[in-house]
């Protein structure tokens, strides 16, 4: 059995945008507005497609490549693709199939009321608020947008293998539009949006992953 890609860190990244609002540290009122104002455009999308290009860089390791990737949602339901993998769940039941090996691996989706807000996409407009910093930057243009850049800092430093989050904001869109993370060990991990769609006419099948598709099942309910 391979190893399945762990897909929370990248919905932790690209879509948990809900402010901080209930942290007892120090405030930016500057990036509490902005996070503010896109988490409530956020939330009233009925669902989401993204398409994003996904790069990792460490001189230490020589490591340079980058990979395109997908992610669907809606509400409690997603699908998400990158790195040969596909991850889909209809709320209930979590199938991860990874292609090379024509397998298809069968979970239970995780409980958002029992784990940790931050390992489960359903949650993705709540991990900011208990969980990290915010400063705003500075204002820059990068092809040709006018980007607002925000800083994370985990507030439980030590139990993460990174130290910041850059968010890059499209001021006139007010969508995320680049997630830079910056890793302890020097890593950088890039995630820049190409296209992102909003209230897309989805069906419940669409998060049902046909098993049909796989050579071999693998049931860990």
């Amino acid at each position: 059995m391979k190893k399945k890609f762990n897909p929370f860190l990248f919905f932790l990244l690209i879509f948990a945008i809900e402010s901080a609002t209930a942290q007892k540290e120090t405030i930016d009122e500057k990036a509490k507005g902005i996070l503010n104002e896109l988490s409530k455009k956020t939330r009233a999308y009925n669902s989401i497609k993204a398409e994003f290009d996904y790069s990792i860089e460490n001189i230490k390791e020589k490591i340079s490549e980058t990979k395109k990737g997908s992610l669907t949602l809606k509400k409690e339901k997603y699908k998400f693709s990158i790195a040969g993998q596909e991850i889909v769940s209809d709320g209930k039941t979590l199938w991860t199939y990874i292609k090379d090996a024509g397998e298809v691996q069968i979970d239970n989706a995780p409980d958002s009321n029992k784990v940790d807000n931050s390992l489960s996409p359903t949650n993705i407009f709540t991990v900011y608020e208990k969980g990290f910093k915010y400063k705003w930057e500075k204002e820059e243009v990068r092809e040709g947008k006018t980007m607002h850049i925000i800083n994370l800092y985990p507030i439980k430093a030590n139990e993460k293998p990174y130290h910041t989050i850059k968010l890059f904001i499209d001021k006139n869109a007010m969508e995320i539009n680049t997630v830079l993370v910056l890793n302890k060990d020097g890593g950088k991990y890039t995630y820049h949006l190409t296209k992102f769609e909003t209230n897309l006419p989805l069906k419940d099948g669409d998060f049902i992953f046909d098993t049909s598709r796989a050579k071999e099942i693998i049931d860990l309910r």
